[in-house]
């Protein structure tokens, strides 16, 4: 089985070395890693400048750019084979809610669904800059990884995974799938000023922001299934539904009447 890693963390996150070791028991594993930190570029990819991609080990590459960038270039440039699986992580820190986003780590995975392969992301909650064991995710998240390869997801479907924070692995409580809550970081950027008078800015705080959205029953949603001290799973299907709410006629009457108003002006003497 060829399998193709990415993240967003970087080529040495430690998230990615322990994932790494674990992915070789499943197949061939390729590594397009980002070449520094690229959290929170979410799916965007370079198309303004060319991206420096460079080898630093056997089947493993450092790319400069965001982590859609790597599986695209690994998979449309240098890969000879499309993957059977690309997962993107372990990521040091969660992506929930509407943060997935914004998420780099889930943006890798997204592309991999919209290439047509099974596409995991893969991240584990943090306190004060530590995760629970990285080796435990690992061997856990293989086991998932198993799980899918058994029972394939349909196509364009992310299977984003997110890991409580635990000091043991017997707090962890078990696996529940659950639903996406409108969670996001912070609802204000941070206004500073260098000793020169510059201002700068910085977005968003590390409080996790999350809105129930209408959710009766909160336990369903991901970010409180981690609270429970749950793994979460959560199946994201990538299509934009296009909502037929709007009068068209309406519409193009309002904006018709505008066009032809403002040519009869124009051929007035």
């Amino acid at each position: 089985m060829l399998i193709l890693l990415t993240n967003d963390d970087g080529i040495d996150s430690p998230g990615l070395l322990a994932i790494k070791k674990e992915l070789e028991k499943l197949g061939e594993v390729w590594t397009f890693a980002t070449w520094e930190d690229k959290s929170g570029s979410g799916h965007s990819i370079t198309i303004t400048q060319a991206i420096r991609v460079a080898k630093v080990g056997d089947r493993t590459f450092k790319v400069d750019g965001t982590p859609a960038d790597c599986v695209n270039i690994a998979v449309n440039g240098i890969l000879e084979d499309i993957p059977d699986i690309v997962v993107s992580g372990i990521n040091l820190g969660e992506n929930v809610g509407d943060y997935i986003l914004y998420s780099g780590t889930f943006g890798g995975a997204m592309e991999g669904a919209l290439l047509g392969i099974t596409s995991f992301a893969v991240s584990a909650r943090a306190k004060e800059g530590r995760t629970g064991d990285l080796e435990v995710i690992a061997k856990m998240t293989r086991k998932m990884i198993e799980f899918f390869l058994e029972n394939p997801p349909p196509k364009r479907v992310v299977i984003n995974i997110n890991f409580p924070f635990f000091r043991h692995p017997k707090e962890i409580k078990g696996i529940k799938f659950g639903k996406l809550s409108r969670a996001a970081y912070g609802e204000r950027a941070i206004h500073f000023r260098d000793p020169r008078g510059m201002d700068f800015w910085f977005l968003g705080s590390k409080e996790l922001k999350v809105d129930s959205d209408g959710v009766e029953n909160l336990k369903e949603l991901d970010y409180f299934i981690l609270e429970d001290g749950f793994i979460c799973i959560t199946p994201v299907k990538i299509e934009l539904p296009i909502l037929n709410i709007f009068d068209e006629k309406e519409l193009s009457s309002i904006v018709m009447k505008e066009a032809f108003l403002l040519e009869a002006n124009r051929e007035e003497p």
